[in-house]
C-alpha cells in the first residue's frame, strides 16, 4: 500500500512553509496551511488553509481535529505547544511536541547545545531587565547581539557596538 497521499498541516505558512507545500504537493499531498493571518505565502498554493491564533490552545485544537491531517508540521515559534503534545498521541507531528518546545526558545536550545550536548556556542547570558543587561553586557564585552527568548525572522533583535548603545 502506497503511504501517499498525505494530509499535511503546516501550522506556520511563510516562505518556509511555502517551500514545504510545494514539494509535498509534487508527490500529491494535500495541504492545510494555518498561519494567523490570511493569504500567508504558503496558503497560497495550498488545497485548504485554515486562519488562526496558534497561541490559543482551544482554537488550535478544533482546527486540528476539524481538519483530521495525517501529519502536522509545526513551522512558527507563536504556538500552544501543549497541543502538539496531546495530538502526538494520535497524529504525527514532525519535528516532535519535546524538539517543537526547545527550538522555540532560544534559551532552552541554548541551554541544551551547551549544557547537556556540551556544544561550544558563543558566549551569552540572560537579561530579566536593565541592570542585569549592564552586568551582562559589562561581562560578554562589545558588540553583541541582544535577542528575545522567543522571535521570528530575527525580529526584536538590537546589536549594542558599546555602551553607550545599550539604552
Amino acid at each position: 500500500m502506497n503511504a501517499f497521499p498525505k494530509k499535511i498541516m503546516l501550522l506556520g505558512s511563510g516562505e518556509l512553509g511555502r517551500e514545504v507545500a510545494i514539494a509535498a504537493k509534487r508527490i500529491g499531498c494535500y495541504i492545510i496551511a494555518c498561519d494567523r493571518y490570511r493569504n500567508a505565502p504558503a496558503m497560497q498554493i495550498a488545497d485548504q488553509f485554515e486562519v488562526l491564533d496558534m497561541n490559543n490552545a482551544n482554537e488550535l485544537k478544533e482546527v486540528i481535529y476539524n481538519c483530521s491531517p495525517d501529519i502536522i508540521i509545526p513551522e512558527i515559534e507563536a504556538l500552544a505547544v501543549d497541543v502538539l503534545k496531546e495530538v502526538e498521541k494520535k497524529i504525527t507531528v514532525i519535528p516532535n511536541a519535546r524538539a517543537t518546545a526547545i527550538t522555540m526558545n532560544r534559551d532552552r536550545i541554548r541551554d541544551l547545545a551547551s549544557n547537556v550536548l556540551n556544544i561550544r556556542t558563543a558566549k551569552y547570558s540572560y537579561a530579566m531587565n536593565k541592570s542585569e543587561l549592564d552586568s551582562h553586557a559589562e561581562a560578554l564585552g562589545y558588540p553583541l547581539l541582544i535577542k528575545p527568548v522567543m522571535s521570528s525572522s530575527g525580529k526584536g533583535q538590537s546589536l549594542v557596538r558599546n555602551k553607550n548603545d545599550l539604552a
